[in-house]
C-alpha cells in the first residue's frame, strides 16, 4: 500500500518522457524517490536552469571604487537572479495547499538553488512539473571531519615554542620580515570555534565574525574539537598559528550529525558578504581575504562550484582539503577537486607524504593536489577548554597551514589575487627533502615535480614571501597533462583519517562561557512580507499562520 501513493509520480515521470517537452521538465534523481519510498518525506535541493554565469560575468566586467562595493553589485546581481529565476517556486509556495507539504525552505543567491526540508511527495509532483527547475535531488550531508588523535594527547599547558609545522613551512621568518598576517581577515568554514580560547580570543573579529545557520547561537562554540584546532593552526597565538596577526571569523558548516548541503551554503553565502550572527544586516566590504576548508566527501561532485565561483569573483581565496582517503591514487575528494581551488595533501615531520592523504589526479584528470603541508600529530588549539590543546592528523591539518601562508603573504603583499597568490605558492614549494612515496599517479612520476602525490611540493612561506616582495625565486613549473582516470564510484569521504575511539575525542559539557544566547528577537522577520521572506536567508514563511519567522 505504501507503493500504491506513488504511483503517480512514476506515471508522471512516463508521460514526461514520452513527449515533445521532455526536455522543458526538471529531472528528478532516483534518490528522491527512493527516500520517499523508504520515509515518506525527503530533504531536497532545486536547482534553477538559469546558472550564476551571467550575474558573475557581469560584475567582472566593471569596475568599482572599492572591493566591498564590488562584492555588493556581485550578491544583488546574484540576488536579483535568484529572484526573477526563482518566481516559479514562490508562486507555488504562495499556495495555500501547499503548507502542509514541507517543513521548511530556503532560497540560495550564490548558487540559483532551494533547499527544501521534509518534503512530501505530493510537493515533489508539483515541483516537477516548473520548467524553471532543472534538477531535483536529495540534499547532500556529507561526513563530520574527523581526526586520528595521538594517544594522551591532550594537554591543558600553553605551548613553550612554535609547533613543528609553524617551523617546517617557514612561518617565523616571514614574521621577522614584519609580516604576521596583521591587516588580514581568514574565514573558516568548520565545526565551530571555541572562540574564548586562551590562544584564539585575542584576534577574533567579533561583530560580522561568526555565523551558526543551524543553532543561531550568537557567540562561537564548537561541541567536536575539529574547528577550534584547524582556526588554531591559521591564526592562533602561543606558537600554534602560522598568522597569529591574521583577524579570524568563522561559520559554523557541520554539526554532530554531518555537514549538510544547506549549512555549507549558508555558511557560504556568509563568507561572501558577512552579516550578523542573527543573519541579517549585510557587510560585504567585510568578506574575509581567505576561507579555508577542511571538509569534503565523494569525488567529481560539483555541488559546491557555484559557491567556489562567487567567492573567486569576490577575491576570496578557496582552499580545501584534499581528503584522507589515501594511499590509493585517484582518491582527491571533492570540492578539492574543483579546478577552481588550491587543495592540500598532508605531510609529516620528515618530510613524508601522510599514508592517509588523498592522491590525484581528479575524475576529470587534473593535477591534486596543488601543495602539501603538515598534517600529522599537528598540535593546536582544543574545545574542551580555554587552555586545553590537542595533536591530531588529517589533511585537515595540512589545510590550515596553508591558509595561514596565504594570510602571510597577503599581509606583506595585500594586492595579491588569487592567480598570484597559486603562482607563487607552487613556485616557491620546498622539494629536495621529500621522501618518495612509492607512488606514480597518473604518469606523474614520485620524486618528479609536481605530481599527484605532493602536488608542486610543500609550501614554504618565507621562499614565497621573498618571491613576492621582489627577491626572486624558480619559474613555475607548468603542470602536466594527465590522463582522465577511469570512473570510480562517489563514496563520502572525510577530509580527515576516522578517529580513534578515545576519552579525549568525546564531546565536552558546554563551558558557560559558550552556552547559547537569548534567541534572536523575532520581529526581526515579522515585518517581512512574503517575498521579502522567502529570499530572506534567515526567515521562513509560515504559511499555516500567514508569518514570517526565524528558522
Amino acid at each position: 500500500m505504501v507503493f500504491a501513493r506513488f504511483a503517480p509520480l512514476v506515471a508522471l515521470a512516463a508521460v514526461a518522457s514520452s513527449v515533445s517537452s521532455v526536455s522543458a521538465l526538471p529531472r528528478v534523481d532516483s534518490g528522491v524517490h527512493r527516500t520517499l519510498r523508504q520515509q515518506g518525506v525527503a530533504n531536497i535541493i532545486v536547482t534553477l536552469k538559469q546558472t550564476t554565469d551571467a550575474a558573475i560575468a557581469s560584475v567582472q566586467e566593471a569596475s568599482f571604487d572599492s572591493r566591498g562595493a564590488k562584492i555588493a553589485a556581485l550578491v544583488n546581481g546574484l540576488e536579483v537572479n535568484a529572484a526573477s529565476s526563482q518566481a516559479e517556486i514562490v508562486a507555488l509556495l504562495s499556495q495555500e495547499s501547499t503548507a502542509s507539504q514541507f517543513e521548511k525552505t530556503q532560497s540560495f543567491w550564490i548558487s540559483n538553488q532551494v533547499s527544501f526540508k521534509g518534503v512530501s511527495f505530493e510537493f515533489v509532483e508539483k515541483l516537477a512539473g516548473l520548467a524553471s527547475i532543472a534538477e531535483i535531488r536529495e540534499e547532500l550531508v556529507l561526513p563530520v571531519p574527523s581526526f586520528t588523535v595521538d594517544n594522551n594527547s591532550t594537554s591543558a599547558f600553553r605551548p613553550l615554542a612554535n609547533e613543528y609545522g609553524v617551523d617546517k613551512v617557514a612561518a617565523g621568518q616571514v614574521w621577522a620580515a614584519g609580516f604576521n598576517g596583521q591587516g588580514i581577515v581568514v574565514g573558516a568554514i568548520d565545526t565551530g570555534v571555541l572562540g574564548t580560547h586562551t590562544a584564539l580570543k585575542g584576534n577574533y573579529r567579533g561583530a560580522y565574525g561568526w555565523f551558526d545557520p543551524g543553532a543561531k547561537k550568537a557567540a562561537p562554540y564548537d561541541d567536536n574539537g575539529h574547528g577550534t584546532h584547524v582556526m588554531g593552526t591559521i591564526a592562533g597565538a602561543g606558537g600554534i598559528g602560522v598568522a597569529p596577526g591574521a583577524t579570524w571569523m568563522a561559520c559554523r558548516g557541520c554539526t554532530t550529525n554531518g555537514c549538510s548541503e544547506a549549512d555549507l551554503l549558508a555558511c557560504a553565502q556568509f563568507m561572501t558578504c558577512p552579516t550578523d550572527a542573527a543573519g541579517n544586516n549585510k557587510d560585504c566590504s567585510k568578506a574575509p581575504r581567505v576561507v579555508s576548508n577542511s571538509w569534503g566527501g565523494g569525488q567529481g561532485d560539483t555541488f559546491y562550484a557555484a559557491a567556489i565561483k562567487a567567492w573567486q569573483a569576490a577575491g576570496i581565496v578557496p582552499i580545501f582539503a584534499n581528503g584522507n582517503e589515501g594511499p590509493k591514487c585517484k582518491t582527491a575528494s571533492s570540492p578539492g577537486d574543483d579546478a577552481n581551488v588550491i587543495a592540500v595533501g598532508a605531510t609529516d615531520s620528515s618530510d613524508g607524504l601522510a599514508s592517509f592523504s588523498s592522491k590525484g589526479p581528479s575524475v576529470g584528470g587534473l593535477l591534486k593536489p596543488e601543495v602539501s603541508a603538515p598534517g600529522v600529530s599537528v598540535r593546536s588549539a582544543w574545545n574542551t577548554g580555554v587552555n586545553n590543546y590537542n595533536s591530531i592528523s588529517g589533511t585537515s591539518m595540512a589545510t590550515p597551514h596553508v591558509s595561514g601562508v596565504v594570510a602571510l603573504l597577503l599581509s606583506a603583499q595585500s594586492s595579491l589575487k588569487y592567480a598570484d597568490i597559486k603562482s607563487l605558492l607552487t613556485s616557491t614549494v620546498d622539494t629536495a627533502t621529500l621522501k618518495s612515496t612509492g607512488y606514480t599517479c597518473g604518469n606523474t612520476q614520485d620524486g618528479t615535480f609536481p605530481n599527484n602525490q605532493y602536488g608542486y611540493g610543500r609550501v614554504n612561506a618565507f621562499s614565497a614571501y621573498k618571491k613576492a616582495v621582489g627577491g626572486g625565486s624558480p619559474p613555475v613549473t607548468p603542470a602536466p597533462t594527465t590522463t582522465a582516470p577511469t570512473s570510480s564510484p562517489v563514496t563520502p569521504a572525510p577530509t580527515t583519517k576516522a578517529p580513534t575511539p578515545a576519552p579525549t575525542t568525546k564531546a565536552p559539557t558546554p563551558a558557560p562561557t559558550t552556552k547559547a544566547p537569548t534567541p534572536a528577537p523575532t520581529n526581526v522577520c515579522s515585518g517581512l512580507g512574503f517575498w521579502d521572506c522567502y529570499f530572506s536567508d534567515f526567515c521562513t514563511y509560515e504559511f499555516s499562520t500567514g508569518k514570517c519567522v526565524p528558522y
